[in-house]
């Protein structure tokens, strides 16, 4: 099983582009540029509308194999190239993006 989001131009009422996530999406936001989404894992799903690129982002993108894996993140918020994630041990990360 597997949940997607979908991004509809409402100008045509068409899809424009869709994405599918192994969890269901626990919190998603967007600002002018990008969207975020956490999605049951250890990092933050990226969409830059503008140029239409996809990325992790968050701890679990730079935990070494040695390292404990980061907690999953739960909330997730954008707002003027900052995005702050909430993750469920209580772990809160402030990134620049």
């Amino acid at each position: 099983m597997y949940w997607q989001s979908q991004i509809w131009d409402l100008r045509t009422g068409s899809i424009h582009d869709a994405y599918a996530y192994d969890n269901p999406i626990t919190s998603m936001q967007f600002d002018a540029r990008r969207i975020v989404a956490a999605a049951g894992e250890d990092v933050v799903k990226v969409y830059d509308k503008t140029d239409g690129r996809h990325w992790d982002c968050g701890a679990g993108t730079m935990t070494a194999e040695t390292e404990p894996k980061p907690s999953v993140v739960e909330r997730v918020r954008i707002k003027d190239g900052y995005m702050v994630e909430g993750r469920r041990d209580g772990v809160v990360g402030i990134w620049s993006c």
